[in-house]
């Protein structure tokens, strides 16, 4: 019997999330038990009456794992048709954008050490160098900076306006996931998601 919960939209996540690992529990279980069970040899016909009854209880599985595939995209199909509906894709899109950038600016602020060779260092430099080590001699090499002064302030500045950017967008994907979402199931499968009667 199908009963519909009203649950918000990142409470339904949670819940696909948790029957997905319920599924993946029980294929797993199907699969070994009927491609792994093993015996040394014959016990006698109770060792085939017990393995006639877990060959029925696996069995028996089969309906409930389809039964919770079923509802697990029947939950990400409504979740993705709200997502859409109320603009978190679009916002998804942009916060994955924002968090390149910020990868992008970091790694480029973090990679400015203090041991790189400015390019008005460079004459200072020996003309080449070789590094002895075991057979061979290979030339030394030497970092250098090349960001230019102005742009390493102007990266720290971008840096804090998109980390900035990032957090508005973060928090109207958080304040649009609380809008309830109603979506029927079948109590069992509500069952082992964890959800109650009162949900």
């Amino acid at each position: 019997m199908d009963k519909t919960y009203r649950l918000t939209l990142n409470r339904w996540h949670k819940v696909a999330e948790r029957l997905s690992r319920r599924a993946n529990d029980i294929a797993e279980e199907v699969r070994t038990g009927f491609n792994q069970t093993e015996v040394m040899g014959h016990l006698g016909e109770d060792q085939q009456a017990r393995l006639s009854t877990e060959g029925e209880r696996l069995a028996g599985l089969i309906p409930v794992l389809f039964d919770l595939q079923s509802t697990i995209a029947q939950i990400r199909k409504a979740l993705g048709t709200a997502n859409e509906a109320t603009g978190i894709s679009s916002s998804l899109a942009e916060l994955d954008m924002l968090n390149k950038q910020l990868r992008l600016m970091e790694s480029l602020i973090n990679g400015q050490e203090a041991g790189l060779v400015g390019i008005d260092e460079l004459p200072n430099l020996p003309v080449r160098v070789q590094e002895e080590s075991g057979l061979f001699a290979r030339p030394s090499t030497f970092r250098v900076r090349i960001m230019p002064d102005s742009a390493l302030e102007a990266y720290r500045r971008k840096l804090e306006d998109i980390r900035t950017e990032s957090f508005a967008v973060a928090d109207k994907i958080a304040a649009r996931n609380r809008e309830a979402l109603p979506i029927s199931i079948s109590e069992n499968v509500a069952r082992l998601a964890g959800l109650t009667i009162s949900s």
